[in-house]
């Protein structure tokens, strides 16, 4: 089985040091005209309609094409493969739920980038088994992004997660990564990228937060 994107995009191994995750068009704006931003995560919140969310995620690989901004998008890959973005993020259910489909080759075949959730030993392992573009591991500190289901990871199993996953792998931390010492805690633990959310929506200076978390990730 090969790997999601090994064969067509070098670009994988160097994903950017820091993912943006936001949850709206005018964020995905924003974020594509921040130097230091190579790639942004949407996570479409609050909207079941298949036609309404493949609008969104046109309109978002259409903004970020034109600035050369690799889109992923969260949990709904088929919209993901019609709107030819770069990657989809995937939860462990929806991972599930794209497996039972028989879908996952189709996914694979379609050259789009896969990265994929992880809280647990078990969830690792399913994780591996996929060979994604890269994994991610959260929360490594309380969050109020997110409603999750597990306690902080904390940095020792950051550690853990990078000496368990192959280095041709990125490894994404992800939960309550506010600034850049806290960035540079997880970078040195063992992190290819930081993924976060308030540490951008919640700055007074975007551009200054972006250049903060990137250098600290050097």
């Amino acid at each position: 089985m090969k790997n999601f994107k090994s064969e067509t995009d070098e670009a994988i191994p160097n994903l950017g040091a820091i993912l943006p995750v936001v949850d709206t068009l005018e964020w995905v704006k924003r974020l594509t005209k921040v130097d230091g931003v190579t790639d942004i995560q949407l996570r479409i919140k609050n909207e079941s309609d298949p036609e309404i969310i493949q609008t969104i995620v046109n309109k978002a690989q259409s903004i970020c094409s034109e600035m050369n901004v690799r889109l992923w998008i969260n949990d709904y890959w088929e919209a993901a493969m019609k709107a030819n973005c770069f990657g989809v993020h995937m939860g462990q259910e929806d991972l599930k739920r794209c497996v039972d489909a028989g879908a996952l080759e189709t996914l694979r075949d379609s050259n789009l980038a896969l990265g994929i959730s992880t809280h647990s030993f078990a969830e690792l392992a399913v994780a591996l088994g996929v060979k994604p573009s890269y994994i991610s591991l959260g929360p490594i500190f309380s969050t109020s992004s997110k409603n999750v289901a597990f306690d902080p990871q904390g940095l020792e199993t950051v550690q853990k997660w990078r000496s368990l996953v192959p280095e041709d792998i990125p490894l994404v931390a992800i939960g309550g990564i506010g600034d850049a010492k806290l960035t540079k805690l997880v970078k040195d633990a063992g992190a290819d990228c930081v993924a976060v959310i308030g540490a951008l929506t919640k700055a007074d200076d975007v551009q200054y937060a972006v250049n903060s978390l990137v250098q600290a990730m050097r």
